[in-house]
């Protein structure tokens, strides 16, 4: 659960068989607020909790090498980008490098396209595909 992976190596040669179930403590996809079933903490899995997952390694609070209870692959870097006057189509590109480099430490996931971005104000929304060792699925962010 939430990150800090052990180190595992993925090859040509690596089977999604070797991987452990990925598991996830149950979160509201809005808030990421611990949800509760019948007074108790429960867990996703699979492709439902690599949605919390990617929600929590890409939300502004969790900078990249802030914390040190975190490995420094953990995180994003997007918060570099707030207060700079970048154009819509560098800050597409530095958006999606950051993302890519913050996802792609997760053994899970294999490839990240069709990305769509909205740009309101100061406000980006990006939806984009996620393709894991599970299937394909859409993720939504705000930032």
């Amino acid at each position: 659960m939430s990150f800090n992976f052990i180190p595992v190596t993925l090859d040509d040669e690596t089977n999604a068989d070797e991987l452990p179930i990925f598991y996830e403590l149950a979160r509201d996809l809005d808030t990421l607020e611990i949800l509760v079933k019948n007074g108790e903490f429960y867990t996703v899995s699979k492709n439902e909790a690599l949605k919390i997952w990617i929600l929590k390694a890409l939300h502004k609070q969790t900078s990249r090498y802030e914390y040190r209870a975190y490995s420094n692959n953990y995180g994003n870097e997007i918060l570099k980008l707030f207060g700079r006057h970048l154009k819509d189509s560098l800050l597409k590109s530095e958006l999606k490098r950051y993302i890519e480099e913050a996802l792609f430490v997760n053994p899970y996931i294999k490839k990240i396209e069709n990305y769509t971005f909205l740009k309101e104000g100061s406000k980006v929304t990006l939806t984009f595909t996620v393709t894991s060792i599970y299937g394909e699925f859409e993720q939504t962010i705000q930032i």
